[in-house]
């Protein structure tokens, strides 16, 4: 009688000599990969780091300063205690601001506004890699709903608390837009929170591209 132990011994030795299909070759993807490939991150050319920096610098200060001067009349509309001065608060030092011209004039809506443009920003920067499949939390749809809801909600706040905040600065009594029609400091309004989007945009495409 045969002994088939012995046999299938010997074949095993042949199997594991011969090429296996769930395991690929060094260099490519697979889940028994022997040697991972490293991602490269190549470096921008000179002329795309300057496009960016010119359009950085020339439209980003438009939206500040529109943000500033519109976005924080907005905040003082609605929130009365916004109005405070900056000189006024209790900080050390910080009363030297109403010894010099336009710093005196900043209250704490400025503040708010220039964090709710930062705030908006970012928000866009991530909206937009979601979007794209860029970032983590499109997959919490499945696996964390609760996550991804939380993360929208905050997110969709933020951005409809801006477009309230821009509007009713627009709108207000002092701000020269009574004799103009109703639908004025809306249109005005969506053609900011495009140019925030696409500044938000532009961001994201220069450090997130889709191809590397």
């Amino acid at each position: 009688m045969f002994d088939r132990s012995k046999i299938h011994a010997a074949l095993n030795r042949y199997d594991d000599a011969l090429p296996r299909d769930d395991v690929l070759p060094m260099g490519e993807e697979g889940p028994n990969t022997v040697a991972s490939a490293v991602r490269l991150k190549r470096r921008k050319p000179f002329g795309e780091v300057m496009k960016f920096l010119l359009l950085i610098v020339t439209v980003g200060p438009l939206l500040f300063v529109l943000c500033l001067a519109v976005a924080a009349q907005g905040i003082r509309e609605m929130v009365s205690v916004m109005r405070t001065r900056l000189y006024q608060l209790p900080l050390p030092g910080i009363e030297k601001l109403s010894e010099y011209q336009g710093f005196a004039d900043l209250d704490l809506s400025h503040v708010a506004s220039a964090l709710l443009f930062l705030a908006v920003t970012f928000i866009w920067v991530r909206v937009i890699s979601e979007f794209k499949g860029l970032g983590p939390v499109m997959g919490y749809r499945q696996s964390n709903p609760f996550a991804f809801w939380l993360y929208t909600l905050i997110a969709g706040v933020i951005l409809v608390t801006d477009a309230l905040v821009f509007w009713a600065g627009l709108a207000a009594k002092n701000s020269g837009w009574n004799d103009t029609p109703a639908y004025v400091p809306i249109a005005c309004t969506l053609l900011y929170a495009a140019g925030l989007a696409a500044f938000g945009a532009l961001h994201q495409s220069y450090h997130q591209p889709d191809q590397v």
